[in-house]
């Protein structure tokens, strides 16, 4: 018998060119942004990743301090680069990619910086060189609705003077001129980055669902289904009053795990008896699909690749972690997101190209390593070279946890009484055997000399001084 693999093909995205506004739709409908950001924000394990993910792309902020920096145009709002890169990477953790608004004075210099939900920016049509000359953007969203004078043309970034002089122009003066807005993406080669929830929106929605049915279970009491049998009322009245007696007796809100049917004709209620009480036990318990919402959190965490230390996922994982595993991890993850933190900080740096004041003379845009714990990422250094403290702490204690093993296993019994015998045959010196047991055992000065005893002078025989 011969069999036959059926392959599965995925449809070729088409970009719609929507002539109306002038704009590449995002997604068949252009509301995928919005579908993303619901996903992300109805599957806890997808917000959590999405904090995490955010949070290591910014990072601890620029390693310049640039705290006492007001980028906004309001004086009494204070908007530091700090402010604005951590806005940026809450944007591109979700969408990866972010759209920034700039103002440029009369001299064509950089003066303000403002970050526009990506819900609401929409790319314009591609020249013959791939290059999109406008962002459109509609502060009502992108729902069938939307008129055509809703929404605002902006031009893409591009610092020339003598562009921005014609675009000047073009808006009938600096007064009406509303600046370009720079459109940063991790993905160049499309004209929309994916999230990277993209590939996991199955299981974010089944852990809302899943959620939906935890709060199913509440409702009714965590009870099984009453199903309560009755003859015929005398009365609407007699029926209404019965239905919320029945109700209230497991709740108001739990109404819906008491069903009620009548008889009619031949029943087997009995005849001195007005009702009778049935139960529909379902196995339908949380038990039952724990697997299922494990499975769907692992898979949103490996979508964003973040290690498990760093997301607690399976309840108990972390309880008995004393913290060095997630110093361990958080440093791993930081080189993991390394490559794309290097993409913000060469876009930080072009778009601080030319502002205004001189705030950051040597060009650093460097972004700090994100820490969880607060004494720091592991394997930092100083400048220097020289180690920080928790890397020494860190190992200091990995050295004592070794040694409290080595003390405790039977191979270690056996080498300390290696020493011993070591030492009390004049094989090693009794100063040596001291040092031993404490670096490699970890024992103090003191429990060494005790292990030891104190030094015995051995009478040497004839044949020894003979020898």
């Amino acid at each position: 018998m011969r069999s036959k693999v059926i392959a599965s093909y995925k449809k070729e995205v088409q970009e719609i060119y929507n002539k109306r506004f002038g704009v590449v739709f995002n997604g068949e409908d252009n509301q995928k942004p919005l579908v993303t950001e619901n996903l992300i924000a109805s599957s806890p394990t997808a917000l959590l990743c999405c904090e995490i993910y955010a949070s290591f792309l910014g990072g601890g902020g620029f390693q310049k301090d640039l705290s006492k920096v007001n980028l906004s145009e309001n004086f009494w709002e204070l908007i530091t680069p700090d402010n604005l890169l951590f806005d940026a990477c809450e944007q591109i953790a979700k969408h990866q990619g972010v759209f920034v608004q700039i103002a440029y004075n009369a001299l064509y210099q950089k003066e303000s910086y403002k970050i526009i939900p990506y819900t609401l920016c929409r790319v314009g049509k591609k020249d013959s060189n791939g290059y999109s000359g406008k962002i459109i953007v509609s502060s009502k969203g992108w729902g069938r609705s939307l008129k055509k004078d809703d929404v605002s043309v902006f031009d893409t970034y591009n610092p020339n003077p003598e562009v921005i002089q014609k675009q000047v122009e073009n808006a009938g003066g600096w007064e009406n001129y509303k600046g370009q807005i720079a459109f940063f993406s991790l993905q160049k080669n499309k004209v929309y980055p994916n999230s990277l929830i993209d590939s996991v929106g199955n299981f974010t929605d089944t852990e809302n669902q899943i959620g939906y049915f935890y709060n199913s279970i509440v409702h009714r009491g965590f009870n099984d289904i009453t199903v309560i049998r009755h003859k015929p009322f005398e009365s609407e009245a007699e029926e209404r009053t019965f239905t919320e007696n029945a109700s209230n007796v497991n709740g108001a809100q739990n109404a819906g795990s008491i069903w009620m049917i009548q008889e009619r004709g031949n029943t087997d209620i009995e005849t001195d008896k007005s009702f009778s009480f049935d139960k529909i036990s379902g196995d339908q318990k949380p038990e039952r699909y724990k697997h299922v919402e494990v499975s769907s959190s692992n898979y949103i965490r490996k979508a964003f690749k973040i290690p498990a230390q760093l997301v607690d996922f399976v309840q108990g994982k972390l309880g008995g972690s004393n913290g060095e595993d997630i110093k361990i991890w958080q440093a791993v993850y930081n080189n993991i997101t390394a490559r794309q933190r290097k993409a913000i900080e060469v876009f930080f740096t072009e778009l601080f190209r030319d502002y205004k004041e001189s705030i950051n003379p040597d060009g650093n845009w460097t972004i700090k390593q994100y820490s969880l714990l607060s004494n720091g990422t592991v394997g930092e250094e100083n400048e220097d070279g020289t180690k920080t403290p928790q890397k020494e702490n860190y190992e200091e204690k990995l050295k004592k946890e070794a040694q409290a093993t080595l003390r405790g296993s039977v191979g270690g019994v056996t080498g300390v009484l290696s020493i011993q015998t070591s030492v009390a045959q004049k094989v090693t010196a009794y100063d040596s055997g001291v040092a031993m047991l404490e670096e490699i055992f970890g024992y103090s000065t003191e429990t060494a000399k005790r292990i030891l005893g104190e030094p015995i002078e051995l009478e040497k025989s004839d044949d020894t001084i003979n020898d």
